[in-house]
Order: structure tokens, then C-alpha cells, then sequence
């Protein structure tokens, strides 16, 4: 209703929500506090596909979060590696980070495959669970360091049988991930 009241008199309309989904389909702009100061303005697709900061992605969406350390940046992308030995080259920096600083890379659940791509990168990894939601199926992963990461295959093709087998591998995509201070 207040998306077609706005649609049809152009008023800006100031709503405050604390639902997600709400402010994602009702706005043009989102403006997201914490402790009542802006973290970051712009559209919902700004938030949720380039989060300023680590609170930024960790409320807008589910992520996942893995311990790393930075080792360089080139070009605008750094390399980090991460807490199980895994090097990963060509990750999104949200700061400057310094050779041998703790820092967290986010991958969304959605950005990890279980099968490559041409750009991917894979992680060696568990497969501890899997769960089948009807219109979509969640994997829980467990990476050489033991952090548990959440997966949501694009198809079922992707997930096989289900069964929970160790010597995995999931894949992402660097350019889908970000990295914030630790």
C-alpha cells in the first residue's frame, strides 16, 4: 500500500522498519543506523552487494564471515590468507589493510557453489549438514579452521545426494567477497 501511495502522488515518504525484506521492497533509499549514527546510505542493492561496513553485511542478509590474515594489495584487491592455509587472491577491500593484519572476509551464502566456475576459488571443506527447505536447499560447510559456513547451491544438481562427506570443496567467486578490519 505505501509503495502505490508514493507511486501515485510522488511524496517522499519516510518509513521506519526494523524487517529487512520490508525496507528492501518498499524503498528507494535505505538509510541503516547503528547507535544512532548512519552506517550507510543508498539503494537496498548498495547495502546488500556492498556493504560498508562489517555491521552493514552482517544485518542486511545472512553472511558469512571467515578469520584471515591480509598479505598485499595490488591493483585494489587483496590477497589474504585464511585461517585453515587457504591463499585467495583478488578480494574487494572495504579499507587499506597493512601486510600481516587480522582481517574477515564475507562471502554471502548465495556466492558459494559447489561446483567451479572459471573465476572461482575453492576451499577445502567438511560438508556437515544438509538441509532441503522446499523451494531451496542449505548446506553447512566446516573449513580446514574450523569455521562453519553456510551454502545455498543454485540447484539440486549441485547438492547430489545430500550425504555429509569430508574432502569437499566449495567455491566463490573473490570479486563476491569483501573484506572489513577484524
Amino acid at each position: 500500500e505505501i509503495r502505490r501511495i508514493h507511486r501515485e502522488t510522488g511524496v517522499t515518504i519516510l518509513y521506519v522498519t526494523h524487517d529487512q525484506e520490508e525496507a528492501l521492497h518498499l524503498s528507494d533509499r535505505i538509510a541503516l543506523f547503528r547507535e544512532g549514527r548512519i552506517e550507510q546510505i543508498g539503494t537496498g542493492e548498495d547495502l546488500y552487494l556492498r556493504p560498508a561496513s562489517e555491521f552493514v553485511a552482517g544485518f542486511i542478509g545472512n553472511s558469512n564471515f571467515l578469520p584471515a590474515e591480509h598479505l598485499q594489495t595490488a591493483d585494489g584487491a587483496s590477497t589474504i590468507r585464511l585461517a585453515g592455509g587457504s591463499i585467495v587472491t583478488g578480494v574487494k577491500a572495504t579499507t587499506s589493510f597493512g601486510q600481516g593484519q587480522n582481517v574477515r572476509l564475507m562471502v554471502r551464502p548465495e556466492a558459494f557453489r559447489l561446483t567451479p566456475t572459471p573465476t572461482s576459488v575453492a576451499l577445502a571443506v567438511e560438508i556437515v549438514d544438509t538441509a532441503f527447505f522446499g523451494d531451496r536447499r542449505r548446506v553447512v560447510a566446516r573449513t580446514a579452521g574450523g569455521d562453519e559456513i553456510d551454502v545455498r547451491p543454485t540447484s539440486d544438481a549441485e547438492v547430489g545426494d545430500g550425504t555429509a562427506t569430508s574432502g569437499q570443496r566449495i567455491f566463490f567467486d573473490p570479486a563476491s567477497a569483501f573484506l572489513f578490519p577484524a
